[in-house]
């Protein structure tokens, strides 16, 4: 019983797999970067500079971006805090919505489909991407 969990534990450490190594999060636009937490996807914090989605950096690609002639972006890590949002689900308004399917085609999770000539997002198949809110022409996403 006490041997087994702390053989894993070793094995996920040794391998690399502690919780120093998750990597970043950061913003592919402006390179402001927290701290990944397991279990939190990075897509799901927002960059308060630029409004859009973190994406993740491993250490092995940290170190490769250090390399590079852009040495000092992920250098700037910062802890998360109260201006790193978390996205929401985006939400339709079927007021707005004029049924023009180009949600439907831009969304990578198939999460959206057509129901009585507006658009409908099935929660359960959506990543929280927000490229719907994007190409909406009329505003119906937030």
């Amino acid at each position: 019983m006490f041997g087994k969990g702390q053989n894993q534990r070793n094995k996920f450490q040794q391998r690399g797999m502690g919780s120093t190594s998750f990597g970043v999060c950061s913003c592919p636009k402006c390179n402001y970067s927290v701290t990944h937490q397991r279990g939190v996807p990075c897509t799901t914090l927002i960059c308060p500079n630029c409004n859009i989605p973190l994406v993740r950096q491993d250490k092995s690609e940290n170190s490769k971006s250090n390399n590079s002639n852009n040495s000092n972006n992920i250098n700037k890590q910062q802890v998360p805090n109260k201006t790193t949002k978390i996205k929401d689900f985006p939400k339709i308004d079927t007021e707005l919505c004029i049924g023009c399917g180009t949600c439907v085609d831009k969304c990578p999770s198939e999460a959206i489909h057509m129901e009585d000539g507006k658009a409908k997002i099935t929660i359960a198949n959506c990543k929280k991407c927000r490229a719907c809110v994007s190409v909406c022409p009329v505003g119906a996403i937030a």
